[in-house]
């Protein structure tokens, strides 16, 4: 019986220790199931929650017409996103965070904003924001180059000196080309010299409107000299100038040589007075003149004998600056 009972406590032993091994068999397998499965519920750092804003929207006039090269900024604290219209007015880009932003942008040159600024923009998760802005070309009146605007002294009297006179015949002094001073007789096409009052009746303005990669440049100017051959130009520059200030060809121009409207060719920017002294005329230009730059004057040439040179240099005895128009 002890035997028995050893061999029997021994079985039993043995059918523990069995059960014992495939509990914690089954512990460990649950374990490590229980493993596996928390490790396919991650963590928010494992899925990351895109934060990002997502905006789009255009720039254009009332008319539906592009503004190419427009800046527009998205602002809320700290975080500051600048974008910029492409070609066909519009723009997109993201934020850093969501939440609420205030929409804005800078108008093209000699524009003014229908839509009022800044825009409240919501950004939400998994939504873009669209917003658009609405822009109108303004008239900007030309400027008679002499009095508050003096192009470096160029329209003189026999003397060289500023006329006062009404009736003082007018000269054109050479200011890029030797001699410089030279003093040219400022000619009407009837072969007659220009006075001071007919210098001075000249006003008018120019309207732009830009659609994406072109722009239309609207002239309407009076008391110009009758039957008189005009060109206009673009002189971009690097800072704002008020009317009266002068002009420091040195610094402030973008371009050493200004190109004209239209081709470089200089064929699309020829207009001719008609015999009132009116000029009213469409020139088109082959780009928005209105968004790459600070600011952007317009020189309105009278070319004394009446030729033109194209997009080159214009020789000083052959022309001079009549009017200037502001774009800023």
């Amino acid at each position: 019986m002890k035997t028995t009972r050893a061999f029997g406590t021994f079985v039993i032993t043995k059918i523990v220790d069995r059960v014992k091994a495939v509990f914690i068999l089954q512990l460990i397998l649950a374990i490590v199931l229980s493993s596996t499965a928390l490790g396919c519920i991650k963590s928010e750092t494992d899925f990351p929650v895109d934060l990002t804003g997502k905006i789009k929207g255009t720039v254009k006039d009332e008319l539906g017409n592009p503004y190419p090269k427009t800046k527009v900024f998205f602002a809320n604290g700290s975080d500051t996103v600048e974008m910029v219209t492409d070609m066909e007015g519009n723009f997109s880009g993201e934020t850093d965070n969501l939440g609420h932003y205030s929409a804005s942008i800078i108008p093209p040159l000699s524009t003014k904003l229908v839509t009022e600024i800044p825009i409240a923009v919501q950004l939400r998760y998994h939504q873009v924001a669209n917003v658009d802005f609405v822009v109108k070309p303004e008239k900007v009146p030309a400027h008679l180059n002499f009095g508050s605007v003096q192009l470096l002294e160029e329209i003189v009297d026999k003397e060289g000196n500023t006329p006062t006179d009404p009736n003082e015949p007018l000269f054109a002094a050479n200011i890029f080309d030797d001699p410089i001073g030279l003093l040219t007789p400022i000619m009407a096409p009837d072969n007659h010299q220009i006075i001071l009052s007919e210098f001075q009746t000249a006003k008018g303005n120019l309207v732009v409107h830009c659609n994406g990669n072109s722009s239309m440049v609207k002239v309407n100017l009076e008391g110009m000299i009758p039957n008189g051959t005009y060109t206009f130009w673009l002189a971009y520059l690097n800072k704002t100038r008020s009317v009266s200030e002068q002009i420091d060809f040195m610094n402030d121009f973008v371009n050493f040589n200004n190109p004209p409207i239209g081709p470089d060719t200089g064929t699309g920017n020829i207009v001719i007075a008609d015999a009132n002294g009116i000029l009213k005329a469409t020139l088109e230009h082959g780009s928005c003149i209105l968004t790459d730059e600070v600011a952007l004057v317009i020189p309105v040439l009278y070319h004394i004998n009446g030729k033109t040179f194209g997009g080159g240099h214009v020789p000083d005895p052959e022309e001079m600056v009549h009017m200037l128009v502001y774009f800023q």
